[in-house]
């Protein structure tokens, strides 16, 4: 019986349709559309009008998509944008009402363990801590693990869409305002840095939104398109570097035509690519790793257990 859960991000929602048995995950539909659920709000504790009606719209979507291809259980997990909202609640309790979609506001350190499930089953780990990170618009998730377990895990509230909305930039952003976002976010990410300096993880695996934009990126520079089949890419700090100072020198029109790079993260891909360069200057880490899973294949994991009772 195919189930489907919908992940609802900052910036984007999305889905994910599978069927699981007691081989590997078979997915039937995978889709992300941007909605900007924390777009002119965020920063205020809100979901605005329009954000909220957009969400809105996004479930009822995918609410037809999944119904199509026999869903019986539609699962939500709400993040950083609806967790922080003083209305984030009536956002669940309307998705409810309306589409009958039960969502789930989970707190940051779940979000960090359903990441780091989905992460997992892409991306082989060894005995060497690795650090994981996963870019969203409202938080960013840190995650450091082995192998064998899960060592130290943190949510921090410095998302790119709120970095947008916390310090604005200029097209295209000047070496000061790169300073001083750099600056904010090594005031917000201590304790993360003090772990990096404890346990010097050899490597950064970075998961969804930011980084599934980047690894596309980095593709097309290689000189190829990124297989919808990979589920992990590697690739070197030198290769981030040398894209991330491309990128941080375009204007917003020049970015719109990098390949790889969507319309909707033409904004906040400055901000995710300072965000990385901060943490990889931490720790000196010169090896990454993209995951194409993240939380939606953490989550469905779960979801079997959940719905055996139903």
């Amino acid at each position: 019986m195919p189930h489907a859960i919908i992940d609802l991000g900052t910036n984007t929602f999305n889905l994910l349709v599978f069927e699981q048995g007691d081989g590997p995950l078979r997915i039937l539909h995978s889709e992300e559309v941007p909605v900007h659920l924390g777009r002119g709000g965020i920063e205020q504790g809100m979901i605005a009008p329009d954000a909220f009606q957009r969400g809105l719209d996004a479930l009822q979507r995918y609410k037809a998509t999944a119904l199509a291809h026999g869903v019986a259980h539609l699962e939500g997990f709400g993040t950083s944008a609806l967790r922080n909202a003083r209305n984030g609640n009536a956002f669940a309790r309307a998705a409810a009402e309306h589409l009958g979609i039960r969502i789930t506001i989970i707190p940051g350190d779940e979000e960090a363990e359903l990441i780091l499930e989905g992460v997992r089953q892409a991306v082989p780990f060894t005995s060497k801590p690795a650090l994981v990170m996963d870019i969203g618009g409202g938080s960013i998730e840190f995650i450091l693990a082995t192998d064998k377990a899960l060592m130290w895990k943190h949510s921090f509230e410095v998302g790119t869409t709120r970095l947008l909305e916390r310090i604005p930039a200029n097209d295209p952003i000047t070496l000061e305002e790169e300073a001083r976002i750099a600056a904010h976010l090594d005031d917000r990410l201590q304790a993360l840095y003090a772990i990096i300096d404890r346990h010097e993880p050899h490597v950064l695996i970075g998961s969804a939104g930011s980084f599934d934009s980047l690894a596309a990126m980095v593709q097309a520079e290689r000189g190829a398109a990124l297989d919808p089949q990979t589920t992990h890419l590697g690739f070197t700090a030198l290769e981030f570097d040398a894209l991330k100072d491309r990128l941080l020198r375009m204007d917003r029109t020049t970015r719109q035509r990098v390949p790889g790079l969507p319309m909707y993260r033409v904004d906040t891909m400055p901000y995710a690519l300072i965000a990385i360069e901060r943490v990889l200057s931490a720790g000196g880490i010169r090896e990454l790793q993209w995951s194409r899973y993240a939380l939606k294949e953490g989550a469905m994991r779960r979801l079997p257990q959940d719905t055996n009772g139903q």
